[in-house]
């Protein structure tokens, strides 16, 4: 319900969204601390990425298939956007690279009351190779740091993102919604 509330006021109010938008980053941003020091114990390879990758990352998302893009629309994919996001206190973004070349895009979207919802994208020619996992794995380890629990929407015939999650991750269903998808709460492996 919560989940459905904020992407109506998102599309409907987008002001509001703003002022949110502002409110929760500050919220988040003095939680989180300074991102750049979660970047010690990442696995090699992957590292946080800030404002001066924006335009590596709008190239990699044009890289991409449009059918890459099925179940993954959280934002949009230009350098603009990507700067934005890469500004913003409440997400956590992070990639995986291969020689010099982006391959994996995470983010923890942040809220002020304690949930991140992870999202991921891996290069189409490097699906099936674990790099999915990997950015689960790096989004629990980098939630459980922050003191965030994390969250995710799968679309229920995303059957590769979901045994990610699951290979990862104790994964539990919180609830079908509306869309096809399934929220999910992803609990460190024990």
């Amino acid at each position: 319900m919560l989940y459905e509330l904020t992407h109506t006021i998102q599309r409907k109010m987008p002001w509001l969204w703003e002022g949110v938008e502002v409110l929760n980053g500050m919220v988040c941003g003095w939680k989180i601390g300074d991102v750049l020091s979660l970047q010690s114990g990442l696995p090699e390879g992957m590292r946080i990425a800030d404002v001066n990758d924006a335009k590596r990352l709008a190239d990699f998302f044009a890289r991409q298939p449009e059918e890459s893009f099925k179940w993954f629309r959280p934002h949009g994919f230009d350098v603009e956007t990507m700067r934005k996001l890469l500004s913003r206190k409440s997400y956590i973004i992070y990639v995986q690279e291969e020689d010099g070349k982006i391959i994996g895009y995470a983010f923890l979207r942040c809220f002020i009351n304690g949930k991140c919802f992870l999202g991921k994208m891996v290069d189409v020619n490097h699906q099936g190779k674990g790099v999915c996992t990997k950015l689960c794995k790096v989004g629990m380890d980098i939630a459980q740091k922050t003191g965030f629990r994390m969250f995710e929407s799968i679309n229920k015939e995303n059957i590769g993102s979901m045994k990610a999650s699951q290979k990862a991750c104790d994964v539990i269903v919180v609830e079908e919604l509306d869309n096809g998808d399934l929220l999910i709460e992803d609990r460190p492996r024990r």
